[in-house]
């Protein structure tokens, strides 16, 4: 099944986010010093307008926050 975009309901191209380390996602729920990020594990760009979505595992930013 092909993602629309919801922003011009363009086609969806399903893939990750890339950088040296990773794109991970900090809660500001976290309190303490040390906060442990949750990596990114999946991303769509719309191939018409240029949105991108990030996703993550919501499963494993629960046990974080």
């Amino acid at each position: 099944m092909t993602a629309i975009c919801p922003k011009c309901n363009g086609e969806m191209d399903e893939g990750r986010a890339s950088a040296d380390e990773g794109i991970r996602y900090v809660s500001n729920r976290q309190t303490g010093m040390i906060r442990t990020p949750t990596p990114i594990r999946l991303a769509r760009a719309c191939l018409t307008c240029g949105y991108v979505e990030l996703y993550l595992d919501p499963a494993e930013l629960k046990k974080k926050v």
